[in-house]
């Protein structure tokens, strides 16, 4: 019998961690940047099925697009991007929940073990949107969590790279790493004190 995938989540990677085959996690990620004096950041199919698509960003996508026609009160994510909504607030906390015990967490115990220590509390999960006319870009900044996840819900795009430099604690925390182009359904993860900025 065929393994479906739960929430968009493509079932070799439910299975991997189900199963605590910390061997075939690691298959499934690739590394975008070195640690150099931090942890790295990674990069994995999140909500790709089998035929290399994402149906769940579409329906994700919908429910955003329905809630933007709905007319009702648009709070921003945060205080650099002035495009986006905070899902949490629409009513997509439990789904969001869900996702960071069953995959995120597991995900971020293998890579980040001294972060995920004792689980997750909390998720501040938003979506932001870079369009000509609105915002193009995001400067370097970290981000107020332990670990990030970076998701391309994306559809028709192009430029909006990532540029990743080095940890905040540390010395070389201006040093360029790498230039990470988004692909949609796949999963950016990396240390929130990791610095990191959208490029236009």
């Amino acid at each position: 019998a065929r393994e479906e995938g739960a929430g968009g989540v493509p079932p070799p990677l439910l299975h991997a961690i189900r199963s605590s085959n910390a061997s075939a996690l690691l298959d499934l990620l690739r590394e975008e940047a070195g640690g150099g004096d931090s942890s790295g950041v990674y990069s994995l199919p999140l909500f790709l099925d089998a035929e290399g698509g994402c149906a769940f960003c579409d329906l994700l996508l919908d429910e955003l697009d329905g809630y933007y026609a709905s007319g009702l009160p648009i709070e921003r994510p945060n205080s650099m991007n002035n495009y986006g909504i905070i899902v949490n607030a629409i009513g997509m906390r439990p789904a969001i929940d869900r996702l960071q015990a069953a995959v995120l967490h597991p995900l971020a115990a293998l890579l980040y073990p001294e972060q995920a220590e004792g689980g997750f509390t909390s998720h501040h999960s938003f979506m932001v949107k870079y369009k000509a006319g609105q915002d193009l870009g995001l400067d370097m900044h970290t981000d107020d969590s332990d670990v990030t996840v970076n998701v391309c819900l994306g559809k028709d795009f192009r430029g909006a790279a990532l540029t990743v430099c080095g940890d905040s604690r540390s010395p070389s925390h201006r040093q360029f790493y790498a230039s990470y182009s988004h692909e949609r359904g796949r999963a950016l993860l990396h240390l929130g004190s990791r610095r990191h900025g959208a490029d236009d």
